[in-house]
């Protein structure tokens, strides 16, 4: 690629990147947060401090991922029709792509799932119907370690959901707009003269934009969801070069992730709301095994 191109793609990345880390300081918990699961996940998550992360293309609800790209199809179009011959080139093919088989074929995050404490929806969904537990975090735990040297098993996201179609659309009019920019920029400057380097710089903000889009796409969702209030944690693998070990790949999608922060930071466990009388006790023989004695277990609905 042409060099001056390819520092015009470097320049969106980081400004892509700079983006989605202003979005996430904007969530950043102020009070624990809770995983609804069962007890056997409970006792395996905090035995190996190791949190499953389900792929995004295979979460229960339908709808997570299709409310995110329909706001950036439409946002899409629009730009279609108003700009100009050469960044409609770059549009066409994503425009094209209606259920980002491209993005799908190329990157997959992997998502852990967090809300607030206590949540009716959330016991039902989440936590064996209500019969389960939920593991609470304080705020600690999400202050992610900040650094340029991650392991890949060690570069974990958070991303704060948010709710409602304004939101999504000023979110994904960021990224489409940003990208439109820099490759009309590229155009202006005559970088893109020969076919192949017009091909090659064209992918590669693509690839670049995708990232963006794929994580607006799985941090809002439609405004009859909000009383989720959830909090993702998120780590990415590039499909074309896997850094991250994929396992249950061909019926559901994860990757075991270590969470090191985990153990100093469970702020309590709580017990649904239908479990069973022996719960209380399984969970507290189990805390006390494992040196958290001090973990206060609490009762959904405060009994």
């Amino acid at each position: 690629m042409n060099r001056r191109a390819e520092k015009l793609v470097v320049k969106f990345n980081k400004a892509s990147v700079r983006r989605m880390a202003e979005g996430n300081a904007k969530g950043a918990p102020t009070q624990p947060l809770f995983h609804y699961t069962n007890e056997q996940a409970l006792f395996g998550i905090i035995k190996s401090n190791t949190f499953w992360f389900t792929s995004i293309y295979h979460m229960d609800d339908d709808e997570e991922l299709s409310f995110g790209f329909d706001v950036s199809h439409a946002l899409l179009r629009a730009a279609m029709q108003r700009e100009d011959v050469h960044a409609k080139t770059f549009l066409k093919p994503l425009i094209e792509d209606y259920k980002f088989e491209r993005i799908k074929a190329r990157f997959e995050f992997y998502s852990a799932s967090f809300g607030q404490k206590d949540d009716p929806e959330q016991w039902t969904d989440y936590a064996a119907g209500g019969s389960g537990v939920a593991l609470g975090l304080a705020p600690g735990f999400f202050g992610l370690a900040k650094t340029d040297d991650f392991k890949p098993e060690e570069k974990i996201f958070l991303g704060k959901v948010s709710y409602g179609e304004a939101e999504a659309k000023v979110r994904h009019a960021g990224v489409i707009d940003s990208a439109i920019s820099v490759v009309k920029q590229a155009y202006r400057e005559g970088l893109l003269l020969k076919a192949e380097d017009e091909d090659e710089f064209l992918r590669h903000m693509a690839a670049e934009m995708y990232v963006e889009i794929l994580w607006n796409s799985v941090t809002t969702k439609a405004s009859k969801w909000s009383h989720q209030n959830k909090t993702r944690l998120l780590a990415l693998n590039d499909l074309r070069n896997p850094q991250l070990e994929i396992r249950n790949a061909e019926v559901r999608p994860r990757v075991e992730l270590p969470q090191p922060l985990l153990s100093d930071n469970i702020s309590e466990i709580m017990i649904g709301p239908k479990a069973d009388e022996g719960a209380n006790a399984r969970v507290r023989a189990f805390l006390d095994r494992n040196g958290l004695s001090k973990v206060p277990i609490t009762a959904a609905g405060g009994a």
